[in-house]
């Protein structure tokens, strides 16, 4: 990786040179951490799926209690 980078600093202007590494570190910082920013991505979109799923059974079980006690209460 050094002899490459020395090569590149040999090979073309200076200017040129800091450019090019800087890209290359840039593009290696994206190319090692994407794989985290999609797991990262998938965990929490299923972590909110799993919350509003929960949200969706709350509000179904609401609306089961209250028409229970609608019917409940029609009785007397």
């Amino acid at each position: 990786m050094v002899g490459f980078i020395e090569q590149i600093f040999s090979e073309f202007p200076f200017g040129i040179a800091i450019a090019m590494v800087v890209f290359l570190a840039i593009l290696l910082v994206i190319w090692l951490l994407l794989p985290l920013w999609v797991l990262f991505i998938q965990w929490n979109t299923s972590k909110m799926k799993d919350e509003i799923r929960n949200l969706v059974d709350r509000l179904d079980k609401r609306q089961w209690d209250e028409k229970g006690r609608e019917k409940v209460g029609q009785r007397d």
